[in-house]
């Protein structure tokens, strides 16, 4: 039987016999090429909402599994473990999380003056941090988290330049605040997601758990579960929306998910991602919307193939330059 996009979607719907599936997966297992092609069709398969079991896995069982075997520096206030990314071994069907170079970092006479840590993901990483009462934040690259020294002693205030995901341990004494820029996020215990990355023309924060007092300046809203707030930079607007907040936290877990964003948007990520700069015409993509999903795992020439699935585009790479067209 010759496998091909057709019978690939078919094995995602399960809706072929037995031994064609049998044969497939044979298939699969022995032509890297073919498993690449199925990937990316089932990455728009799972965008779509209509999820199979195939090649299911959970993130956090995965990491905790790993975590254990791998020594971690621990001081009196911090653990810091730098996550390089995650990787989906295809014919194992295994997702595990690979840990780039042990942290260890100690105060300076610079942070012993201003009596601050600065944590920062470098482009292409993630770094994990938990904090002295047990609150754990995760950094996606380029993202920048100051941490008092007298963290917890008084007071738990924390500054975010980027993107955050935050799980706060509870504790009603005690508030626990994120600043970014003129935006103040407060909570007791629970969990949120801050973007705001200096430049962009949107702050963001998501809640997941709990609830959340958002302040800026004037404005003042208390979230619930599944509500964003989108502060426009620019025009100094404030949106409210519901939203998906898995969709909003697949960073931490190695993934992106796009729902009708711009072209802009997907080239941002992908330039942070692969450290290239990205040379093309906004005028040939007024009014494109992506809605897919890449994932961290991919290689620079992976994700721009999954890109041409639902833009028509061709690229060309030159070292840290990558040229894309719009086809015609």
């Amino acid at each position: 039987m010759e496998v091909n996009e057709d019978i690939l979607m078919l094995y995602l719907k399960d809706e072929l016999s037995v031994a064609e599936r049998a044969e497939v997966s044979r298939q699969l297992e022995q032509n890297n090429a073919l498993f690449h092609q199925y990937i990316q069709l089932k990455d728009v398969w799972d965008y779509s909402g209509l999820k199979t079991n195939i090649h299911q896995y959970d993130t956090n069982a995965e990491w905790e599994k790993l975590s254990q075997k791998i020594p971690v520096y621990s001081g009196r206030k911090y653990m810091l473990t730098r996550i390089a990314g995650i990787a989906g071994v295809a014919a194992a069907l295994v997702v595990a999380f690979f840990i780039g170079q042990l942290v260890n970092i100690t105060p300076g006479n610079e942070l012993a003056a201003t009596g601050v840590h600065v944590f920062t993901a470098p482009e292409g990483q993630i770094t994990k941090l938990s904090l002295a009462d047990g609150s754990t934040v995760v950094l996606n690259e380029g993202s920048r988290l100051s941490v008092p020294l007298n963290f917890g002693d008084e007071e738990r205030s924390v500054e975010l330049s980027g993107e955050g995901y935050f799980e706060v341990t509870k504790n009603k004494e005690q508030v626990f605040s994120v600043k970014s820029g003129k935006q103040e996020v407060k909570v007791l215990g629970t969990v949120f997601n801050i973007r705001a990355y200096p430049g962009e023309d949107k702050m963001i924060t998501t809640l997941e758990e709990g609830i959340v007092r958002w302040e800026m300046e004037s404005h003042h809203i208390t979230l619930k579960p599944g509500m964003q707030v989108v502060y426009d930079v620019n025009l100094g607007q404030v949106e409210q929306n519901n939203v998906d907040v898995n969709g909003v936290k697949q960073w931490a877990e190695g993934r992106y998910r796009y729902e009708d964003a711009t072209f802009e948007e997907v080239i941002a990520v992908i330039e942070r991602w692969y450290g290239v700069r990205v040379e093309w015409q906004p005028t040939d993509f007024t009014g494109q919307h992506y809605n897919g999903v890449i994932k961290r795992s991919a290689s620079l020439p992976e994700t721009l193939d999954l890109l041409k699935v639902m833009i028509p585009i061709d690229y060309t790479i030159n070292g840290q330059k990558v040229i894309i067209k719009r086809m015609r």
